[in-house]
């Protein structure tokens, strides 16, 4: 889950009362974050939290003040934003990269080093959770005073353009900023075709380069009064819900008001933002007492809705719910419930046994997996347990591999966790990386579940149950894995046949396949040089990997 650190006189000055750490640690799980550390930085306390990847509106200070105002009773039902009508006006032409894009002000906000630090880690935070690292969605907040409206949003090439990108002295193109800039450089890749979306005001001066850098003319600074913020991208219900979180999180702050920004693509086609309605949903207190097990009145219901920042209506035995335009995790009745769940307290739940009496037993799958586990104990291996969801550099790149047909993370909550495995053997090598310090020969081996994609498969994937092992040492080579391989597969009762194979991560020729039934359930071998080196390890390994059926 994505952390975000914020600073407890910041937390106090939002929720407007003194709080103390014992009452932190207490009342915030209530609403569904954990607080991971309290600590101090600089002479001040810094509280971290852990929060849902759901629930973006909670990645800023601004958002959390205000749930937690809802929790403890000091201000509850649903916030409602004044929104002042202005004549500034977004023309958007034909962008086909990027063609979403959603545009608001704030004005009169105060901003000092705790504003501002909110801003750019709010803006980072939503970057990854809603943006998919700004593939889906990029964002850009700007000194409104500084340029001058109305906005044009337009594709132009690589060398039609010049301005200062943000951090920088030197004017550039759109192409020497991605070939210079840092940020460019990182996010290049999503730029296609040479066709770089822009924003300018009237007089040409560029406000951003989404999703790239914005321009270092509008650089928000502690004399900043009057905000711009402009999302971009692939997705309008992304682009827009992004808008909301950050328009209203603003609004939270001393002073700030929100103001409109008409996004006009023809004369048919006009958008006023932000859009701040809310949405609807409808439940009945059967249903969430019938989820809940408990026997809650309507009255009683509503009231815990409103502790979570939601309005809601009694009428014809239906409670119609009233949810914020800043959420983006409420969609049916089960999700009203929950809301009910964590304003009742989720430990005022008492378990029940079930009224159904039965007796239970290991998967025969799990129970082979136990059998192999002594087995490989048994020829002196440790058993390690990694995650199933890794990256790309990891699982392919360092393997020296490259392979587009996996699974990715819709909303990961770090850029080191979003791809799931389809081989173990990668992270082995990585828990070898990681422990390089410790004496040699390491022998590890990890039993677990990859996911591959099947087309056929109900889902478009399958899980396939591996065991993958290495050993790292001065003199290990191919016949020692060999050994190990035949007395495992000995042991599991598994005809098979051995035959050479070439795999990339391996030295070609101290590889073997592992065929059974005239399929390929495994391989084995020393690991190339280059892997070695790419995961820094200054020592031999050889490994392998074997689907268990």
């Amino acid at each position: 889950m994505p952390t975000i650190n914020i600073k407890k006189a910041d937390l106090e000055r939002l929720t407007n009362m003194p709080l103390e750490d014992e009452f932190i640690e207490e009342k915030f799980p209530m609403m569904g974050v954990e607080v991971e550390e309290i600590f101090e930085e600089d002479g001040e306390k810094v509280i971290q939290f852990s929060i849902n990847p759901n629930r973006p509106d909670y990645l800023s200070v601004e958002g959390l003040a205000r749930g937690f105002r809802g929790i403890i009773g000091i201000e509850i039902g649903l916030k409602r934003y004044d929104i002042e009508r202005s004549d500034v006006k977004l023309y958007v032409e034909d962008v086909k990269t990027r063609p979403f894009i959603a545009m608001a002000m704030i004005k009169g906000i105060i901003i000092d080093d705790y504003v501002l630090e909110s801003i750019i880690n709010l803006q980072e935070k939503l970057h990854w959770v809603m943006g998919r690292d700004r593939k889906k969605v990029a964002i850009g907040i700007h000194d409104a005073d500084k340029v001058k409206p109305p906005f044009y949003y337009k594709e132009v090439r690589g060398d039609e353009i010049k301005f200062v990108p943000l951090n920088s002295e030197e004017e550039m193109t759109p192409r020497e900023i991605l070939e210079k800039h840092e940020k460019g450089i990182k996010y290049a890749h999503l730029i296609k075709d040479d066709k770089f979306p822009i924003i300018l005001d009237s007089e040409g001066n560029v406000l951003s380069m989404p999703p790239i850098i914005n321009g270092e003319l509008t650089r928000v600074t502690t004399e900043t009064r009057n905000l711009i913020v402009d999302v971009t991208g692939t997705d309008k219900y992304a682009v827009e819900k992004t808008l909301n979180i950050i328009i209203t999180a603003l609004a939270e702050r001393k002073y700030g008001k929100i103001h409109s920004v008409e996004v006009i693509k023809n004369e048919n086609e006009k958008t006023l933002y932000p859009n701040l309605k809310e949405d609807i949903l409808e439940t009945t207190p059967d249903h969430i007492n019938k989820v809940l097990g408990t026997n809650l009145t309507p009255g009683a219901i509503i009231n815990y809705l409103r502790r979570c920042r939601l309005d809601a209506q009694f009428l014809d035995n239906k409670i119609k719910v009233y949810v914020p335009a800043y959420r983006v995790d409420m969609f049916g009745e089960v999700d009203i419930a929950e809301e009910v769940a964590i304003a009742y307290g989720y430990n005022r739940f008492s378990g029940e046994y079930p009224t159904i009496g039965t007796i239970g037993e290991l998967n025969k799958l799990e129970k082979k997996c136990d059998f192999i586990r002594e087995i490989m104990i048994g020829f002196g291996f440790y058993e390690v347990i990694n995650l199933m969801l890794s990256n790309d550099n990891v699982l392919f790149k360092k393997m020296r591999l490259e392979d587009n047909n996996y699974i990715e993370v819709l909303k990961p909550a770090s850029i080191e966790h979003r791809i799931v495995r389809k081989s173990i053997l990668p992270l082995l090598m990585e828990t070898l990386r990681l422990n390089k310090h410790k004496e040699l020969p390491q022998k590890i081996f990890e039993i677990g579940d990859c996911v591959i994609i099947d087309k056929n498969a109900e889902t478009r994937s399958r899980v396939v149950k591996k065991i993958a092992g290495v050993i790292i040492d001065n003199e290990t080579n191919f016949n020692e894995i060999k050994s190990y391989v035949e007395g495992l597969l000995r042991e599991i009762k598994i005809d098979y046949e051995l035959d050479n194979f070439e795999h990339p991560s391996f030295i070609k020729g101290r590889c073997a396949k592992i065929i059974k039934d005239g399929k390929i359930i495994g391989y084995f071998g020393e690991i190339h040089p280059e892997v070695i080196i790419n995961f820094e390890l200054e020592f031999p390994v050889v490994g392998f990997e074997v689907e268990i059926e």
